[in-house]
């Protein structure tokens, strides 16, 4: 079975942030790329469509390009499970990636590794590039914790867990809320929080993200995630008109780190109910 981890590149409007994010990519020549296009909303568009299509498929180390390109424009969240299904058509696990998003070098040989020993277990679900408390220290210096906490800012995941995603997320109306809840936070607001985004994405048509139904897809099936204890991911499209989600400052950024191999694995898979709490309490 092939260890090759794809990853899928979203290219829309941004040509200057793809060129970044493909400088980054160079320093571990990825050996597969989906590009997944979205078309322009209007003709002024056009032009940087385009041109973030030509920097996102011409990659300057060898690789294969798989070009995903819609004529028109079908939103993020279209675009997302477009791209994602074309990717899981044919590998069994792989990266995700926005154009604002820089990986440290190390990311893809963590990742790699950790899509490979848990590639059967379905405890896990997600791999998150960004950890956004990266001064809490594990208690054995493991080289990653087991959180119920979902980041989308580059991640990778397995086919296994993708094929059950729905974005509609139907079960949210049949699921015990309060304790799907509970599974990721303590803190009031946190839970309120994202119970208001699960009500709003529920059986909407037109969803404003994506992200929200993933986070709850993990947490439905008890798919934990693992959080890298170093920071390997860096979003830089705040403070920027051309944006969908990200206004004003980066709230949560931190460095880029690179991590040591061969990773120090924890010894039990199980929550680490200490990280989600201090990772809560900051994003609120």
């Amino acid at each position: 079975m092939s260890t090759h981890v794809p990853i899928m590149l979203m290219a829309f409007i941004r040509p200057d942030l793809i060129k970044k994010c493909m400088q980054q990519l160079a320093k571990f020549e990825p050996p597969i790329l989906y590009v997944m296009g979205d078309g322009p909303r209007n003709l002024n568009e056009e032009k940087l469509c385009n041109e973030s299509r030509r920097i996102a498929s011409n990659p300057s180390w060898d690789c294969e390009v798989i070009k995903i390109y819609n004529s028109s424009n079908k939103g993020i969240v279209k675009s997302f499970c477009t791209g994602m299904n074309a990717m899981f058509n044919e590998h069994e696990f792989g990266i995700y990636l926005e154009d604002d998003i820089l990986l440290s070098s190390s990311f893809y040989n963590f990742a790699k590794d950790l899509l490979i020993k848990y590639r059967d277990d379905s405890n896990i679900g997600h791999i998150n590039a960004t950890n956004m408390a990266p001064d809490y220290k594990p208690p054995n210096n493991e080289s990653y914790i087991f959180s119920n906490h979902v980041a989308e800012w580059g991640f990778a995941t397995w086919k296994r867990i993708w094929d059950s995603y729905d974005v509609k997320m139907m079960e949210w109306a049949n699921v015990d809320q309060r304790q799907i809840l509970k599974k990721t936070s303590t803190n009031l607001r946190a839970k309120k929080s994202l119970k208001k985004m699960f009500d709003i994405h529920f059986n909407n048509d037109f969803p404003l993200a994506w992200g929200y139904q993933w986070h709850f897809n993990c947490l439905i099936h008890n798919a934990l995630t693992i959080t890298p204890t170093l920071n390997m991911s860096l979003n830089i499209g705040f403070e920027r008109k051309d944006s969908t989600n990200t206004t004003g400052i980066n709230p949560i950024a931190h460095d880029l780190q690179e991590c040591a191999f061969p990773l120090t694995h924890p010894k039990i898979i199980e929550q680490n109910l200490n990280f989600d709490k201090l990772v809560a309490n900051r994003v609120c």
